[in-house]
């Protein structure tokens, strides 16, 4: 079996009801909507799914996990994240992702709904022929959107989460453990109504429509 046919995709998510994104809603000036999340986490869930490779959702909060596990397809697993901050999150889902045997696993987001699957396959492939590299998904803001290896990294401690410096913190992390950095095309996730405004994916485009429909300036 090649490297591809091995690969696990882990998108974090939290469960729509239990909240998220409220640094966007608050700029849009509504609370919190479930259904924009829900349309969020499915469109992102489209372009993992195209690729082909072994999927899982991590949900947090624990009491999610039966919520998400409803509301995705049913070839997806869904298992919840560990306690702690988000690199100690991101380190035991890559760590449990290998423990079922993956081959090289990717973590990516679920506020990616116009992503496509080529980066995604882009980067397997490059962990296929650089089983010693790390590749990373640069986002806008200085962070970054998905991180791949084919061992866990340690690249998730030190790291200022939320801040400009992740990707640059993270780079220089994995260089001084010997790995080889790898980039991918900067993509955006949904932070801002700005971002929102752009996206194309079908269910958030279509919230985006009913939003403005009733009068919202996206």
């Amino acid at each position: 079996m090649g490297v591809a046919q091995a690969a696990t995709v882990a998108v974090l998510a939290r469960a729509p009801s239990a909240g998220g994104k409220r640094r966007l809603f608050a700029a849009l000036g509504l609370p919190v909507d479930p259904t924009l999340l829900a349309a969020l986490l499915l469109d992102t869930l489209d372009a993992v799914l195209a690729t082909g490779f072994h999927v899982l959702v991590a949900v947090e909060p624990l009491t999610g996990t039966d919520e998400v596990r409803a509301l995705v397809p049913a070839r997806v697993d869904v298992i919840p994240q560990q306690p702690g901050d988000l690199g100690h999150r991101m380190r035991a889902l890559m760590t449990e992702a290998f423990a079922r045997g993956a081959g090289p696993v990717l973590l990516v987001g679920s506020d990616l709904p116009d992503l496509s699957p080529e980066p995604l396959r882009e980067a397997v492939d490059v962990l296929d022929g650089e089983p010693r590299a790390i590749v990373l998904g640069p986002a806008a803001d200085g962070g970054y959107y998905l991180v791949g290896a084919t061992s866990v990294p340690d690249v998730f401690t030190g790291i200022d989460w939320g801040g400009p410096d992740v990707l640059s913190q993270t780079e220089a992390a994995a260089t001084r453990t010997g790995l080889t950095c790898r980039r991918l095309a900067t993509q955006s996730d949904v932070d801002w109504p700005s971002d929102l405004a752009l996206v194309r994916a079908r269910r958030t485009r279509a919230w985006v429509e009913r939003a403005r429909a009733r009068g919202r300036r996206i």
